[in-house]
């Protein structure tokens, strides 16, 4: 059952082919016997009238024909065709038909010298107009006949009505050949017209439904990427979430369980450093692990500065300020190394409500990497500036330029290219900008080297 449903799938643009070929087909077959309809109607009307044009000639030729009819010294058949040949130039074919002896008199689109039998005449064939044989010759009404080279002609027949025999019989014909060449061609015109819309229309439609489609296609399309990437982003912040909380159940734990015992190790060890007795490899031995014992309290202090809690200042703290008192702290790493610090300041309001402790500890880690990523006697640029409703600090060094992996892994915690790094320097400065409400990037490029940029939102 799944293979035959998967057999019926079609593609959505198979789909619109078959729909509009098919819309295509119902119109166009409604549009050809609309036009049939519309070329038949013509036809009638056309016919309707030219009956009332042989009306017409018939009704000025009776009068005279009764003339003739009623003066016995002329002879009939001449005198009826010097009154005939009077109208025939109007392109009537008109004949007088002797009803008793069934032949024709007078035909002004044949010059007969006696008359013809009717059943030998081109009347040998007539038909009424619904198409049903006619045998005799009728006194009133229309009917249909072959004519010269088999051209359909219209006949009207009417009773002269000389002195009550009904004997003679006047008959108009028009030749409807043209007419009906031309209802053939308007017929053709019409459908090749008719058909050529459709198939324009049906294109048009196609195009435009495929359009309106895609577009839909596409809007759904953005719309299921930017709600995965909502979740992306709502699973990543669940799992840094997460990862803080791990990270400060663990630090407490360490903190709790290791910090006394380091105490005592430290105290034990600088009282031995201390002994007169100890010889200058056993010395040397102690400094090692007392810095390797410093190492794992920095540790321990640093992974409670990552995940505390950021507490908002009751007022406003100048951000330049702050930077200053951090580089003052840090001018001694600066001279050693022949750093040259290039400030610009903000003169457009710099202070914010921040957690004063922490953006101290943000501004000391982006100097302290800045120093560390720098060369001997290389140069960092500081610039605090406000745009619009935000306060961006950009710090850049001139050092080496980081590689891809290690920009996009900068912030994680725990990820470090330094020999004694802890990987937590950048990703506190991360999570207590974003938790202020700011954002974090961090770019590096030969043209201008390794930025960190900072942006504050202000109040």
């Amino acid at each position: 059952m799944i293979t035959q449903l998967k057999k019926l799938t079609w593609k959505p643009s198979t789909v619109s082919w078959l729909s509009f070929v098919m819309m295509g087909l119902i119109v166009a077959g409604i549009g050809l016997s609309g036009t049939s309809h519309v070329v038949n109607y013509l036809k009638e009307q056309q016919t309707v009238h030219d009956i009332e044009h042989n009306r017409e000639i018939a009704s000025a030729l009776l009068s005279e024909l009764r003339t003739v009819l009623d003066n016995k010294e002329h002879d009939v058949s001449q005198a009826m065709s010097k009154i005939i040949d009077g109208y025939s130039i109007f392109g009537f074919r008109i004949l007088v038909i002797d009803n008793v002896n069934q032949t024709i008199v007078v035909d002004s689109g044949s010059k007969i010298s006696t008359p013809v039998a009717i059943k030998d005449s081109w009347l040998n064939k007539m038909t009424n107009l619904a198409g049903e044989h006619v045998g005799l010759i009728q006194e009133n009404g229309v009917v249909r006949a072959q004519g010269k080279n088999h051209h359909p002609m219209l006949l009207l027949l009417q009773d002269v009505g000389n002195s009550g025999d009904n004997r003679w019989i006047l008959g108009i014909a028009k030749d409807q050949k043209a007419l009906n060449e031309f209802l053939v061609d308007l017929h053709w015109h019409l459908d090749a017209v008719l058909l050529l819309t459709y198939v324009l229309i049906t294109l048009f439609g196609y195009y435009t439904m495929r359009s309106i489609g895609r577009n839909y296609e596409k809007r759904l399309e953005t719309q299921v990427k930017e709600r995965t990437k909502q979740l992306e982003n709502a699973h990543e912040d669940l799992l840094h979430k997460t990862r803080l909380a791990t990270i400060g159940q663990t630090a407490t734990v360490l903190t709790h369980e290791m910090r006394n015992p380091l105490a005592s190790i430290k105290l034990a060890l600088s009282g031995i450093k201390d002994s007169e007795s100890l010889q200058k490899r056993e010395s040397r031995r102690v400094d090692l692990v007392l810095g390797e014992v410093d190492r794992l309290d920095a540790l321990l202090s640093e992974t409670l500065d990552y995940v505390k809690p950021v507490k908002l200042s009751a007022q406003p703290v100048e951000l330049d300020l702050l930077l200053t008192r951090v580089l003052e702290q840090q001018s001694p790493l600066l001279q050693d190394k022949n750093i040259h610090v290039k400030r610009q300041f903000c003169n457009d309001g710099s202070a914010l409500r921040i957690d004063e402790a922490q953006v101290h500890q943000v501004f000391l880690n982006m100097i302290k990497n800045a120093i560390e990523a720098s060369p001997q006697g290389g140069d960092i640029s500081i610039s605090l500036q406000r745009r619009n409703n935000k306060l961006v600090l950009t710090m850049s060094n001139s050092g080496e330029i980081l590689s891809k992996e290690t920009l996009h892994r900068a912030f994680d915690p725990f990820y470090t290219t330094k020999p004694k790094g802890t990987g937590l320097g950048l990703g506190l400065v991360k999570r207590v900008v974003e938790e202020h409400g700011g954002s974090v990037v961090l770019e590096s490029t030969s043209e201008f080297g390794t930025v960190l940029t900072l942006s504050f939102l202000m109040d």
